[in-house]
């Protein structure tokens, strides 16, 4: 472990509230370690950990993969995997000192006192049991079916699901995102704790939706009297939704005090470069592009890829049977070469399904996709070869879309032998190190497999991947929201110097505004298979038309701390 940061205090108050009948929670020196290994003296993973939760507030853990957040929520909770332990430090949890009762007796209060919300709401959830019983086993052991299905409907309820009925009997495939979320939320109070745990609750989620579950916990938070400890790597979520904040990096806080002094004036680097890599504070791209000289076109700029009323419809099955589901409704879209367009929209919108279509990863029902002025679907053999050479897309998660038993080099080298085969075998391997000197990695990485990098070396790999077949459009699906904040703003940095060095056009999919802001000039805004307002970025997002496109602004988290 690296040397300890300096840890920045802003009062003397800067552990938060005091009072002892106010506090929930209190953590002192927490340290968490692996179990020690025979002739092995591992370093601490959480190494002195001191925080506090007083009853009714919000208290923001904020910081990096790997910087021991979560770690320090899954002590509290006595949910460490059991390979890491407690190997220090007190924690105090509604007035008992855990560290001082009995296994049997510490999970018992536990059980009692804290309640847990997850990232991804469908991994916290058996997909093979119904709503129903998923709820009565989160409800304390003896209580009758009866009771457990009324306290059920009670809890759907107070997290605020209307069709309590319809909600009990289905399965979690069978429900969104969100409301999967208020299902775990309300699992989570099945026993009235007195702390409740959001890790990265919202992340998975859609903005707007976002907004409306972070309501929710907020509503909870004041209607109930809970303790609230909010987990993130979301600058944006930790500055609306707080009133105190941690800064934890290596395992050890580096900053904590009130939620706007910290953010408003950061005394520790780590944190001014958290603040620094948030999207909303990342130059525009437009202004970026001034940097670098680019040549005005000598004729006017043609379409390079059109879609004309294109239309896909699914057939889904559910518990009432087969339904049908209308992904795209009639969309058109023109981007002309060299352009960014920004394409967002919830979950279901059918951005995704669109660039499938462009891809031809999907069909279409009716409609015609052009490439460069030619119709996808009459395309020779010749000109679907160069089509595919020429547009390629990068995923969202780098790690699914790589294959894990191919070396880098291997990666790299497949696109090139099949996309240029009169290249010799040294040309392939000086290809290759060009590829990855573009996308800002070092050479020695060419033996690594996907899961010896890092989330944003590997996006690296699928860019360069992407890059290997000279490609002239990119189409780019939600490619960092998998990423924590300073290797987003890496990423985009680099999409943004890439399009201009290799004059490249780009179809950004995003549902977060503030990175298609920094990257698109031109945003489309897709809803339920439709366009329904289109036009210069900045031109929707500071006076958006759509009533649809105003709610999806509206809920951008943390606006007013990003325009200080």
């Amino acid at each position: 472990m690296t040397a300890a940061p300096r840890m920045i205090t802003l009062d003397a108050e800067l552990l938060g509230p005091e009072p002892a009948d106010d506090r929930v929670l209190r953590v002192d020196d927490l340290t968490v370690g692996l179990r020690p290994v025979p002739g092995d003296s591992a370093e601490p993973i959480v190494d002195g950990v001191s925080l506090r939760v007083a009853a009714g507030r919000a208290v923001g853990l904020v910081g990096e993969s790997g910087s021991g957040k979560t770690l320090t929520a899954l002590a509290v909770a006595g949910l460490l995997p059991s390979a890491i332990q407690v190997v220090g430090g007190r924690i105090e949890l509604a007035d008992r000192e855990l560290t001082g009762l009995g296994e049997q007796e510490a999970r018992a209060h536990l059980a009692a006192s804290v309640g847990v919300v997850f990232q991804n709401p469908t991994a916290s959830l058996n997909p093979r049991m119904r709503i129903a019983a998923q709820l009565r086993e989160a409800l304390p052991a003896g209580t009758s079916r009866r009771r457990a299905r009324e306290r059920s409907g009670e809890l759907l309820t107070a997290v605020g699901i209307a069709d309590v009925h319809k909600t009990l009997g289905a399965f979690p495939h069978e429900l969104s995102g969100g409301l999967n979320q208020r299902v775990v939320i309300a699992m989570a109070l099945a026993r009235d704790p007195k702390l409740l745990i959001a890790d990265e609750p919202t992340t998975a989620l859609d903005v707007s939706v976002q907004a409306q579950v972070l309501d929710l916990i907020d509503e909870l938070r004041e209607r109930l009297g809970l303790g609230v400890l909010l987990v993130s790597h979301d600058i944006g979520v930790v500055s609306d939704r707080t009133d105190h904040v941690y800064v934890m990096s290596d395992g050890r806080i580096v900053e904590s005090g009130p939620t706007t002094q910290v953010l408003g004036d950061p005394h520790h680097a780590y944190t001014r470069q958290l603040l620094a890599a948030t999207p909303s504070r990342l130059e525009p791209v437009r202004v970026a592009e001034r940097l670098l000289p680019v040549a005005e076109p000598a004729s006017p700029v043609a379409d390079q890829l059109e879609v004309r009323d294109v239309r896909r419809a699914f057939t889904v099955r559910g518990s009432a049977g087969r339904a049908r589901h209308v992904a795209l409704d009639g969309v058109d879209l023109t981007v002309t070469k060299g352009q960014a367009i920004g394409l967002v929209g919830e979950s279901g919108s059918g951005k995704t399904t669109l660039a499938r279509i462009i891809v031809g990863l999907e069909r279409v029902d009716s409609g015609v996709v052009f490439y460069e002025g030619n119709p996808v679907a009459r395309h020779t053999r010749a000109q679907r070869r160069q089509w595919r050479r020429e547009v390629q897309y990068v995923f969202q998660d780098p790690y699914s879309s790589l294959d894990p038993r191919l070396t880098v080099a291997q990666t790299l080298r497949e696109p090139l032998e099949i996309n240029f085969p009169g290249l010799s075998r040294g040309e392939v391997a000086a290809r290759i190190d060009s590829l990855l000197d573009e996308v800002e990695l070092p050479r020695s990485f060419r033996d690594r497999h996907p899961s010896e990098l890092s989330g944003g070396q590997r996006q690296r790999v699928g860019i360069a991947r992407a890059l290997a077949t000279e490609p002239s459009v990119i189409i780019a699906d939600e490619p960092v929201s998998a990423l924590d904040l300073s290797v987003q703003a890496r990423i985009l940095r680099l999409l943004a110097r890439l399009r201009i060095e290799r004059d490249l056009t780009y179809l950004f999919i995003s549902h977060d505004l503030a990175v298609v802001r920094y990257l698109c000039e031109d945003l489309v805004v897709l809803r339920e298979g439709s366009v329904v307002e289109r036009g210069r970025t900045d031109d929707v997002l500071e006076r958006p038309e759509s009533p649809y496109t105003r709610a999806l602004v509206d809920a951008i988290p943390g606006r007013g701390f990003a325009r200080s």
